[in-house]
């Protein structure tokens, strides 16, 4: 009979998020010095609330939030306290930062990013290896997939982190030099493109539109 496993939510800023993904993404990045505990939560509505109500209006978090799923051995789980720290939803664990690299081994299978919430102040993952951010790498890609396809595939296993982040801030855009029917067909291009070559990393999902 197969280990009962626990469904945990945490919400992230955009650095946290990025380090996750470097982590391929399995496992949570070690904590600050400032930062005695970790803090999963047990209740997909709080981390909802958390990473729509406080991240997207910090600073430190990049004006995002985005919530992760991930599930836990329930075993091992037990040894921590469960913290109710206001409404009677508002439930999470309290790790201790030395043993996060523990937690993290215990973690089955992918962290999941389920949703993401982005400020008026957000600018977006900023490319690895080219000087822009959301807007710009958004452009950016459109023109290089309409001129050269093995090209964009290229630049997408390259800058596929700020991808991932950016994507569902793409789909609430619109671009002056893209017709909307155009940037919606660019979306499930790359969602389609990206699920032949991350199938562990599930953007969010799109509708079927015609092929480019």
């Amino acid at each position: 009979m197969p280990d009962a496993i626990t469904t945990l939510y945490r919400p992230v800023g955009l650095e946290e998020m990025i380090l996750i993904l470097e982590a391929e993404p399995h496992a949570f990045p070690p904590r600050k010095p400032e930062q005695p505990f970790f803090y999963p939560v047990l209740n997909e509505a709080y981390a909802h609330q958390i990473a729509q109500d406080w991240n997207t209006k910090d600073k430190a978090s990049g004006y995002a939030g985005f919530v992760t799923q991930f599930d836990v051995d329930a075993s091992y789980l037990e040894q921590f306290e469960t913290k109710t720290v206001g409404e009677s939803h508002h439930q999470e664990l309290w790790v201790p930062a030395e043993k996060l690299a523990e937690f993290n081994s215990h973690i089955k299978g992918n962290i999941t990013m389920i949703a993401a919430y982005y400020g008026e102040e957000f600018e977006g993952a900023r490319h690895e290896f080219r000087d822009f951010a959301a807007d710009g790498m958004f452009t950016f890609l459109y023109e290089l997939v309409l001129k050269n396809k093995h090209d964009f595939r290229a630049e997408m296993m390259l800058s596929r982190r700020a991808i991932y982040v950016n994507y569902a801030y793409w789909m609430t855009q619109s671009y002056d030099d893209i017709a909307p029917d155009r940037h919606k067909v660019f979306l499930q291009y790359l969602a389609d493109a990206w699920r032949e070559r991350f199938a562990g990393w599930h953007l969010p999902a799109s509708e079927k539109v015609d092929s480019l």
